[in-house]
């Protein structure tokens, strides 16, 4: 049932502490929580004099963790400084102002995987000093295979966390399609082609998704075409590849 300290007023743990109902503010004057997770917890850590984040996404390989990244860190920054734009090379010598625990089930992928981003933005760690940084207390830390990769990722990307603007580099948009179908809407956003019919296009025909009607296309990107007349095959139309 241990809180870990990592540094200054940073804790890890798993959500057993609180499915125990300890008092986490008297231990260890924790007065912020971030929940990674999309389970619910006691009432009582979800109001004052607590301040509570929820983050629903669940220990899978198949989960974006990064387009989180920006809410936690802005968290993060809030519980120790008192701001939520605390200039990440000014943090490591500020000191914290109040405590946080951020969780998840067990305590090992998806709470380390949120701490990580932020010691590697703010501390400016590499992430394997990082993980270290947590290893050496908890020694069970270990993100799953796709959250490493996410988060060697972001450290590639220079501990980029806006959604808005990794939703337009290449290499991120890749990651988010190999991930699979519930990740798709981390990108959808910021391509003309994933709109609806509101966009600026004459709109006259549209392919959607089978499964979730996002709109792939519209007749914008169809190039008319006539068979040959001994052609039994009577399709007017093809589509043209998109490239995302």
């Amino acid at each position: 049932m241990s809180v870990y300290r990592i540094l200054g007023g940073i804790y890890i743990s798993s959500v057993e502490p609180l499915d125990k109902g300890s008092d986490i503010r008297k231990e260890h004057g924790i007065e912020y929580i971030i929940s990674v997770q999309k389970q619910s917890v006691p009432e009582l850590y979800v109001k004052a004099p607590y301040r509570h984040l929820q983050i629903p996404v669940d220990d899978d390989e198949k989960s974006n963790i990064i387009s989180f990244f920006e809410q936690t860190n802005r968290f993060i920054c809030f519980a120790l400084y008192g701001n939520y734009n605390q200039v990440p090379n000014t943090a490591k010598l500020a000191k914290h102002k109040s405590s946080i625990l951020i969780h998840c089930n067990a305590g090992c992928c998806r709470s380390p995987t949120v701490l990580a981003a932020f010691l590697m933005k703010y501390y400016q760690m590499s992430l394997k000093v990082a993980l270290y940084a947590m290893k050496r207390v908890k020694s069970d830390v270990c993100p799953n295979n796709s959250f490493l990769r996410q988060l060697k990722l972001y450290e590639e990307l220079g501990c980029q966390d806006s959604p808005k603007i990794l939703r337009g580099i290449p290499i991120y948009k890749q990651m988010v399609l190999e991930l699979g179908y519930d990740n798709h809407e981390a990108i959808v956003k910021s391509d003309d082609f994933y709109g609806d019919e509101s966009t600026n296009f004459d709109v006259t025909s549209v392919l959607r998704c089978k499964r979730c009607r996002i709109t792939l296309a519209n007749s914008a990107s169809f190039i008319p075409h006539e068979p040959p007349s001994d052609d039994k095959d009577k399709q007017a139309v093809f589509m043209e590849g998109l490239s995302l």
